[in-house]
């Protein structure tokens, strides 16, 4: 059978009482005894000493009255008397007994204290040599074996009566205290069917009370994890059927204008066409690719830090922007001041590009770029079309995309902010958007640390 921690506590500790109870009723019953057995050897000496002392003087008396008269007339009159009261008498003379009140015959030395039944009774026999007689005398002291078996029924049921009493008290005292341990185990296996909403008891100041806080604190701790994998996992699947998605478009187009160009005859400028869409398409999935790569580059390797003049890594943003710029008819303005900063160059201008051409095709003709920086920041700012709260919640999702139709056509995947957002998580900066709908766009680059 399988016994719970507190009735093994409680078997054990029961036991334990119960021995120590019993070991120590029986030494003081022990000692009881022995003590009365001393306090009646002693009376019982006393009463011998009396005894002999008392005949000795009688029978010099009576030598001294009259010789004619037979001791064993003395010795007659004082067993009858003495056997009234519980004590038998016997006088010997050279080994012959001169007279004795003891129904059995005994064999003693003067000098000896022992105990002896006699008829079935318990007696203290004393032996000394009295007036050249050798007098045994034998007191009854069965008084003491019923005193002995009264004393030890009277520990026994004591005994029980205190051991039921405790066996009780312990039995509801350890169940209580089991009761947080129970309670304990129930939420357990709550937790083990799956429901992670129970929680461990924390009342009280105990050793439980503390256990039920740790408890819960361990709880919390897995339930944060999982909330962390199960987002983690629903957004790598986001990723997957977003890319599966991507991927369909320009493999599509790809395969329908190879067919195309398989299968139909065709001149040589719908050739030219067809073939400029297949490389098209090529060259956005190899885009995405890259940025797929770098993503997880940046994610998995933290990257070199120097000493780098961020002024410096805007205004490169700018000059490799500006053909594009003066394409769309964009001005593109770098207005910073010498900053110096701890972080990647390469990172950080792939960043910045990304954010700035993002800013360019958000701009129509006439539209305006500026590229600013401080001790604390960096910024991009447009004043092209904008954006809604709710499209800033997910602008830094993968394969999102506030304008879908404008990406697709200039070859966007929407992972560019993505990228953003792993550069400035691996240099310990935060990316902030402020933007409005027809008021243009505000991209802050803080560094928190």
């Amino acid at each position: 059978m399988n016994m719970r921690f507190w009735q093994k506590t409680y078997i054990l500790t029961l036991i334990l009482f119960l021995v120590c109870l019993n070991a120590g009723i029986l030494s003081l019953t022990l000692f009881t005894y022995s003590k009365s057995v001393r306090s009646a050897e002693e009376s019982a000496g006393a009463e011998q000493y009396y005894v002999a002392r008392s005949f000795e003087r009688d029978l010099e008396d009576m030598l001294a009255a009259s010789r004619a008269q037979s001791p064993s007339l003395l010795m007659t009159s004082y067993g009858n008397y003495y056997s009234e009261r519980g004590v038998f008498l016997s006088f010997e003379r050279n080994g012959r007994t001169v007279f004795s009140s003891l129904p059995e015959e005994i064999e003693a030395k003067s000098g000896t204290i022992f105990h002896k039944k006699i008829g079935g009774v318990r007696h203290i026999v004393i032996c000394s040599d009295v007036s050249g007689y050798t007098m045994i005398f034998a007191k009854n002291v069965d008084s003491l074996d019923r005193e002995f078996r009264a004393l030890t029924l009277t520990y026994m049921l004591t005994a029980l009566g205190v051991s039921a009493l405790l066996a009780a008290v312990l039995y509801f005292i350890l169940k209580s205290l089991s009761l947080p341990l129970e309670r304990l185990r129930e939420t357990t296996a709550k937790i083990g069917e799956g429901d992670l909403s129970v929680s461990a008891d924390e009342s009280g100041k105990d050793e439980f009370a503390l256990l039920g806080k740790s408890f819960n604190s361990m709880l919390g701790t897995i339930k944060s994890q999982m909330s962390a994998l199960e987002a983690n996992a629903e957004k790598k699947q986001m990723l997957v059927d977003n890319m599966a998605h991507e991927l369909r478009t320009p493999l599509t187009v790809i395969r329908g204008y190879a067919e195309y160009l398989e299968r139909a005859a065709v001149s040589e400028e719908e050739r030219l066409v067809a073939s400029r869409y297949i490389v098209s398409e090529a060259e956005r999935l190899t885009k995405m690719s890259e940025i797929l790569l770098d993503t997880a580059y940046v994610r998995e390797n933290p990257p070199e830090m120097a000493e780098i003049a961020l002024d410096e890594v805007l205004c490169g943003t700018a000059e490799r922007l500006a053909p594009k710029a003066k394409e769309k008819g964009v001005e593109l303005v770098c207005d910073t001041e010498n900053v110096t900063v701890s972080g990647n160059a390469l990172l950080l201008s792939m960043l910045f590009d990304n954010l700035a051409d993002n800013a360019l095709k958000a701009c129509a003709a006439g539209g305006k770029v500026v590229l600013r920086c401080s001790s604390d920041s960096a910024s991009v700012e447009d004043n092209g079309k904008g954006m809604n709260e709710e499209e800033l919640l997910h602008i830094t999702e993968p394969f999102y995309r506030t304008d879908k139709s404008r990406s697709r056509a200039e070859g966007g995947a929407g992972l560019g902010l993505a990228l953003c957002k792993n550069i400035a998580e691996a240099h310990g900066a935060k990316l902030r958007f402020e933007s409005k709908i027809g008021k243009g766009t505000k991209v802050f680059f803080d560094f928190t640390t």
